[in-house]
């Protein structure tokens, strides 16, 4: 499957660039591509800031899997309906080739570890399956022709509650390093039975966990989880800081993780304040 560090090009929304609250933001990351030689175009046809939920999942260099994008919290929340973007038209004008399905996925729920795709249990009750259904599973893992891990997750408030876990995207809890690595987020400060969970299945499935824990007086519960939400694209990675102490602590917990890379950092208050990181905002691909 294909990993971060083999991708060479990141898509993002032209609205970081068109919408006002977010140019300064657009300009700067744009401005870091540049410095870091990493190519980029935009995507014209999202309807949001948002990239990476709704773009098709890049397994394999010329196996890309298009899914149904009808996420829980635009779909039955009426206010968001007008942000759901269908990727057919952008995919036809950036000549990329797909196949499909009609399970309802979000690309932010699918994180390829090695050989094997992590997903949280979100994915069984967007499809109104109970969580575990074997034979759902077994469809899963027929479309990733990939075994498929589910980490388990609940969301924490009403779909219509901005301050509420809602999303249940496993980029918002692991990140991929290699071998058998894997970064995870600091989730246990905010629920820790489920953190230990999470941990458990993924250590019985082979991994090596470390979580990104904050031993800080304050912690800024608002923003430390995005963290884990950075961007890699080959051997650089873009992360984001918040002017909090966190910051200093989660960029050497990335630079242990990840030795090879040449890093940066870009202010991401506004970004996750909307509910997204780094990644949610862009789609990185091999090209």
């Amino acid at each position: 499957m294909i990993q971060d560090r083999e991708t060479n090009f990141v898509y993002i929304s032209y609205k970081l660039g068109y919408w006002k609250e977010f140019k300064d933001f657009y300009k700067e990351l744009t401005n870091l591509f540049d410095e870091l030689d990493i190519k980029y175009a935009n995507i014209y046809d999202s309807k949001d800031i948002w990239a990476r939920d709704y773009m098709p999942i890049q397994i394999e260099s010329n196996d890309f899997l298009k899914y149904k994008y009808a996420p829980d919290y635009l779909v039955n929340v009426k206010s968001r309906e007008n942000y759901i973007t269908d990727c057919t038209e952008a995919c036809r004008k950036l000549g990329i080739r797909y196949r499909e399905t009609d399970i309802i996925i979000d690309g932010g729920n699918v994180v390829l570890c090695g050989e094997n795709v992590v997903m949280t249990s979100k994915v069984f009750t967007e499809n109104n399956r109970p969580i575990g259904d074997a034979d759902f599973h077994k469809q899963l893992e027929k479309i990733f022709n990939h075994k498929v891990i589910i980490i388990p997750w609940h969301p924490t408030g009403s779909l219509d509650n901005e301050e509420a876990d809602i999303y249940g995207h496993s980029d918002g809890f692991i990140k991929y390093c290699d071998g058998n690595r894997i970064l995870m987020s600091n989730h246990r400060e905010n629920d820790e039975a489920e953190a230990i969970e999470m941990r458990s299945v993924l250590e019985k499935n082979g991994y090596e966990v470390t979580e990104m824990l904050f031993p800080v007086k304050n912690p800024n519960l608002d923003y430390n989880w995005a963290y884990i939400n950075f961007l890699q694209v080959g051997n650089k990675i873009i992360m984001p800081k918040f002017g909090i102490e966190e910051d200093e602590i989660a960029e050497k917990y990335i630079r242990s993780a990840f030795p090879y890379c040449t890093i940066r950092a870009i202010d991401c208050c506004n970004i996750v304040l909307k509910g997204g990181g780094l990644h949610c905002i862009t789609w990185n691909i091999k090209k």
